[in-house]
C-alpha cells in the first residue's frame, strides 16, 4: 500500500539521514558503479544519486529560460494511485496533483460526518484532485511546492536503502544530457537490508529498474521503478513509480 512505503521511507529516513539536512537537496545518495562498456562514452565515475530530483534542483536554481515539465507517478497492487504533474516557468511553479487510496476507517468517519468537507468513500476508495500555484518570492511556498512534493511524490525513500545502481550508458533525455543508470538488489543479503525491513516490518523486499541523471546537475531527470515488498505474513504489495522531466 502507498501510504505504507511512505511511512517506512520516512521512518528510515529519519533514522539515518535527518541530522543536518537543509531540505531534499541533502538527501542522502547512492553511488553509482561506473561500467567499462564501451556503450559508455564518458570515464566510469561514481556519481551520487537517488535523493535529488531535478524538480526541487531545478527550482532552487536560476530562474528556466523555457518552462519545464514534471510528473511523478505512482501505482499500487491495491489500486491506489498518485500522479504528480507540474510546470516550472520563470518564477512561478504550478501543480495539480490526483490521489486515489484506499478508504481508512478515520476517511469514513469524515465521509459520514455532514460537517466536514471531506471527500466520498466510492467502492472503497477516497480519490482527490488538487491543484497548487507557487512563486519564488514566497520561500516557504517555493520549498513546499518543490521540495515538499518531491518528498511525497518520488521514490527518494527507497534509494535509502541503498540498492545496486550501475552506469549503462548515456542518452539525450528531452533535450538534457543524462546518464543512465540501472537500480536492483539483486545479490543483497538481509544484512544489507536490515534498515528498510525493520522500519516496514518486512520479511523481504526487491527494487528494479532504470533512472536517468542529469549530468551536470546530478539530479533525476527520469525513472522507471518497480518496488516489491513481502510482509511478514506473506502477502506481497508491488508499487511502481514512473517519472519524467520535459521541456514545453
Amino acid at each position: 500500500m502507498i501510504s505504507r512505503i511512505e511511512c517506512l521511507s520516512l521512518l528510515v529516513f529519519t533514522s539515518t539521514a535527518l541530522m543536518g539536512i537543509g531540505g531534499c537537496r541533502s538527501h542522502p545518495s547512492v553511488k553509482a558503479e561506473g561500467e567499462t562498456s564501451e556503450t559508455v562514452s564518458s570515464p566510469a565515475t561514481a556519481h551520487p544519486i537517488g535523493g535529488t530530483y531535478c524538480l526541487e534542483t531545478f527550482a532552487q536554481g536560476p530562474a528556466p529560460a523555457t518552462k519545464i515539465h514534471f510528473t511523478y507517478k505512482e501505482r499500487g497492487s491495491d489500486g491506489s494511485i498518485k500522479d504528480f504533474a507540474g510546470d516550472l516557468e520563470g518564477d512561478n511553479l504550478d501543480s495539480t496533483v490526483h490521489e486515489k487510496h484506499v478508504a481508512s476507517d478515520m476517511d469514513r468517519e469524515m465521509a459520514n460526518d455532514k460537517s466536514l468537507s471531506a471527500p466520498p468513500v466510492v467502492d472503497g476508495f477516497v480519490e482527490t484532485n488538487r491543484s497548487q500555484h507557487a512563486t519564488r518570492s514566497d520561500p516557504s511556498q517555493w520549498e513546499m511546492a518543490s521540495g515538499g512534493s518531491v518528498h511525497a511524490f518520488a521514490p527518494w525513500g527507497l534509494f535509502i536503502a541503498k540498492p545496486n545502481v550501475k552506469q549503462v550508458g548515456n542518452e539525450n533525455v528531452e533535450g538534457f544530457n543524462a546518464v543512465k543508470y540501472t537500480v536492483d538488489t539483486n545479490g543483497q543479503g538481509q544484512l544489507e537490508k536490515m534498515p528498510l525491513m525493520l522500519a516496514g516490518d518486512l520479511k523481504d523486499y526487491t527494487i528494479s529498474g532504470v533512472t536517468w541523471v542529469d549530468s551536470k546537475q546530478l539530479c533525476i531527470l527520469k525513472y522507471s521503478i518497480d518496488y516489491e515488498q513481502v510482509k511478514k505474513d506473506g502477502s506481497v504489495e508491488k508499487t511502481h513509480y514512473e517519472g519524467d522531466t520535459t521541456r514545453q
